[in-house]
């Protein structure tokens, strides 16, 4: 019986630590696609006016006011933080 409650604290604490709430969510995935565009390289006036589009379109400009935002709402949430802040490195 201590096996099996043992195990269940352990997928509970797994769990808790992969939830991710939508506004963490939606920055991971802006802040991936920022990182890869703003890493393309623009080789010709083509590709320079699609890298702006998507950098446009994601709303990159705001990424690291929106950063400080959730770092800020998520400041007692150690699970949270480590989402936000693997975010700034990761890319698509």
């Amino acid at each position: 019986m201590r096996v099996v409650a043992l195990a269940l604290l352990v997928w509970a604490g797994a769990a808790q630590a992969a939830w991710m709430p939508s506004d963490i969510s939606a920055y991971v995935t802006r802040r991936k696609g920022c990182n890869h565009w703003s890493g393309e390289e623009p080789y010709d006036k083509a590709r320079a006016a699609q890298i702006s589009r998507a950098v446009t379109k994601l709303n990159c400009r705001v990424l690291d006011a929106e950063e400080k935002t959730l770092l800020h709402r998520y400041r007692h949430a150690a699970p949270q933080l480590k989402q936000i802040r693997a975010a700034r490195g990761a890319l698509l």
